[in-house]
């Protein structure tokens, strides 16, 4: 099928090649009714402009999305709001995933270099600052799920510290006192990460309640399998300390606890309260009811691409949002448990 060129569309619009050029760009200044006919000219004759030959005269108009895996039901809303953000200008998105490893991930981000990306969006990765400060020097950069600073990178992170004190204090208000926290060791996350913050408000939390000798935490790992969190999740379940409540840095995390109290005959919530934290669409099925934190995923993105098409627009100092946190308590929390 033949590829229709920006001059046949220049012709069937009645406008100079030069104007098609503008409207492809959103240059400033374009009529309402130069950027219709040449937008209803490109729709008539199925006008894709050629990616290399865009990179070679400067912009692609494509981003790459890095993400940690496929498999967090939290990623799909991280991503609806990037999309609905990008609906309204002329960028793509290329997504690429690293199931764990470094060299993975750096793969995945060299590799959309090499396709002269515009802009990255990398959401929780493992590199070190220097590697990504330097990628953020040839290429717009911002991250979620890193809280760094003085980086060259812009961030766009939920608080995770006052999230962690929201899903503690809920659970303090239902009476529990024994409540544990299920983690993420950390050889398996970055410094500055979300999970880290979490740990540090769960700590906070519990001894401001004066429950430092209810503090008890439990680490997970990204990088020995599913079955390792299973393993976690038992550990837990079968301490000698009886947690009534455990507190999850992830709701992926809390679904696997969840599952294996099923298994033990462990009730939800009469004998263990679960708190997770993301908020994922999955967590409000009837069958799971998962009481969560919710950081807003669709916000989460949404603000990630304005910050970095201010980048690609040429803002050169870092910008760093923060978004609140939400309880939504659903029905895997109840009163503590008796006790005998």
């Amino acid at each position: 099928m033949k590829r229709a060129t920006i001059k046949e569309v220049a012709e069937a619009a009645g406008v100079s090649r030069a104007a098609v050029s503008k409207v492809l760009r959103n240059a400033y200044g374009l009529s309402d009714d130069m950027r219709t006919r040449v937008e209803a000219a490109m729709a008539a004759l199925n006008y894709r402009p050629q990616t290399a030959a865009r990179g070679l005269r400067g912009r692609t108009y494509t981003l790459g999305i890095v993400l940690p895996d496929l498999r967090n039901p939290f990623f799909p809303d991280i991503l609806d709001g990037v999309i609905s953000t990008l609906r309204s200008t002329n960028y793509e998105p290329l997504i690429g995933f690293r199931p764990s490893a470094e060299a993975t991930e750096r793969h995945a981000i060299e590799t959309m270099l090499d396709r002269k990306i515009d802009g990255f969006l990398m959401v929780a990765p493992l590199l070190e600052e220097s590697y990504l400060t330097t990628v953020a020097t040839s290429v717009p950069t911002v991250m979620i799920g890193r809280h760094d600073r003085d980086c060259g990178y812009d961030t766009v992170n939920n608080d995770d510290r006052d999230g962690a004190r929201l899903a503690v204090e809920h659970l303090i208000s239902l009476g529990h006192r024994s409540i544990a926290y299920f983690g993420l060791e950390p050889a398996s996350a970055a410094p500055n990460n979300s999970t880290a913050l979490r740990l540090v408000g769960y700590r906070e939390t519990m001894m401001a309640h004066g429950l430092t000798e209810g503090i008890s935490v439990f680490d997970g790992s990204h990088f020995l399998g599913e079955r390792n969190d299973e393993e976690v999740a038992h550990r837990i379940l079968k301490s000698e300390r009886h947690p009534t409540a455990v507190f999850c840095w992830t709701d992926t995390v809390a679904f696997t606890l969840m599952a294996e109290a099923l298994k033990l005959g462990i009730r939800i919530p009469e004998d263990l309260s679960v708190v997770g934290y993301d908020n994922a669409r999955i967590a409000a099925l009837p069958q799971i009811s998962l009481t969560s934190i919710d950081q807003s995923g669709h916000m989460l993105g949404s603000e990630a691409m304005k910050l970095l098409i201010e980048r690609i627009e040429g803002r050169r100092t870092d910008r760093h949002i923060i978004l609140p946190p939400r309880l939504d308590a659903k029905g895997s929390t109840a009163q503590a448990p008796a006790q005998t």
